[in-house]
């Protein structure tokens, strides 16, 4: 060890390259996997957490990813794959997660995570899809501000995947209007048969910029249980929104 190494400032480091690696590890986990004592990592991860360098979560302590970033990175742009409530969300309702952004009239996927969501599913980020075949789509779409929808709705398309999408607009629109309403949007397998999705928006200084969902077979997601699911998803999607806040 070098005379100038601060040992205590390399344990707090290792703690921090411990959750970037694992995501998210109770107290026991943290002090086992780097030998230290309970009182030392105790010590530490509190001192962690009043820097706000980490969270803690119920019993799991969490990287804080907006730690990392510059104040105009944070403003600017978002790495999703390095949020930590997604996986909280999966996790609660035990189905793949996904969050999209728009990119005109497509969809564009930003991070899915399927179980045991321990890290994303990197084949499907950047996948694209008409917007309006997706409950993701759906409820970006109901939330963009009059200007931004009559300029989409001027080169909308509604392309059919199933039997399922909305193919009218006029009843394309009334849709739109019930899902900002309501504050989610369900997607009864329009994109795919035997799939559904439950989405809810995401914002960032009161603009919508993206949302989140959650998706899985129709036999697993019925629909006498979506009520429950729908609470789970806005409560996910409120987590986001403040996590990128």
């Amino acid at each position: 060890m070098s005379k100038y190494e601060a040992s205590t400032l390399k344990k707090g480091l290792q703690i921090l390259e411990l959750l970037k690696i694992n995501r998210s590890l109770t107290l026991r986990e943290i002090y086992e996997m780097l030998g230290l004592t309970k009182t030392t990592a105790f010590r530490l991860v509190n001192t962690l957490e009043d820097m706000d360098y980490i969270q803690k979560n119920g019993k799991y302590f969490e990287l804080n990813s907006g730690m990392f970033l510059s104040t105009s990175e944070r403003k600017s742009s978002i790495d999703w794959t390095t949020l930590q409530s997604p996986y909280r969300l999966g996790v609660s309702v035990g189905e793949n997660v996904h969050i999209g952004t728009l990119d005109g009239m497509e969809l564009v996927m930003q991070q899915m995570i399927k179980p045991p969501f321990k890290e994303p599913f990197h084949q499907e980020i950047g996948n694209r899809s008409p917007a309006h075949q997706s409950a993701i789509g759906k409820v970006i779409l109901a939330h963009l501000n009059p200007n931004e929808q009559k300029d989409l709705f001027s080169h909308l398309s509604l392309t059919q995947a199933t039997e399922h999408t909305f193919v009218d607009p006029e009843l394309f629109f009334h849709h739109l209007n019930v899902i900002k309403k309501q504050g989610f949007a369900i997607d009864d397998e329009e994109r795919f048969l035997g799939v559904r999705c439950i989405a809810a928006p995401v914002f960032r200084d009161k603009q919508i910029i993206a949302a989140v969902a959650i998706a899985g077979p129709s036999e697993s997601m019925k629909r006498s249980i979506l009520r429950s699911l729908t609470r789970k998803m806005i409560d996910g999607s409120k987590e986001i929104t403040n996590e990128i806040s």
